[in-house]
């Protein structure tokens, strides 16, 4: 997927890999502000590591994500821009469901990320998964990596509603990343 979003450098989609930027977890606050203040969509991509996210991304949140900057009274920088979650995840769709194998639907782990959303003003939108991820063939691999560009290309795009994307349970599920 990271290969899908850095083909679309063109279309103005821009990759951020923590990990190769702080890989002394030294993150660069004023630098990853500006960079989120310039984009109207936010998407952490990153594997579902017991319910959460890498120790990295974390910092990351916890560091730049900054009362006064992200939310507060006198803020207001990323309101109005969409947020989600786009993540690999070993367990199956089915595991996350109510009564299934992780006892939740997948939406009750990204409270957090809901709420942080909220805080920031910002519209949170239903998360981009990649289910089965260390069980798939490479051929599905790339499907869904083909899926996340079209995704991607909608994003860049103007031709998507937030309320409509808000509806689904997955970006998965949207109709236009169905296969032909």
């Amino acid at each position: 997927m990271i290969a899908a979003a850095r083909a679309m450098a063109d279309m103005n989609v821009q990759v951020r890999d923590l990990y190769e930027l702080y890989p002394k977890f030294d993150v660069h606050v004023k630098r990853e502000q500006s960079l989120l203040e310039a984009a109207d969509v936010i998407l952490l991509q990153h594997p579902f590591y017991w319910y959460s996210i890498p120790a990295l991304m974390k910092q990351y949140l916890d560091t730049v994500f900054s009362y006064g900057w992200a939310y507060g009274k006198k803020s207001g920088v990323l309101k109005d821009k969409c947020f989600l979650n786009v993540i690999t995840t070993n367990g199956t769709r089915e595991s996350y469901r109510t009564g299934g194998h992780n006892r939740f639907d997948l939406a009750a782990f990204l409270v957090p990320f809901s709420q942080l959303a909220y805080v920031c003003k910002m519209h949170y939108l239903p998360p981009f998964v990649l289910f089965e991820s260390g069980k798939i063939s490479e051929l599905q691999s790339q499907q869904h990596a083909g899926r996340f560009s079209r995704f991607l290309q909608i994003l860049a795009g103007t031709q998507w509603d937030v309320p409509q994307l808000q509806q689904l349970e997955l970006i998965n599920d949207l109709p236009a990343l169905k296969e032909n």
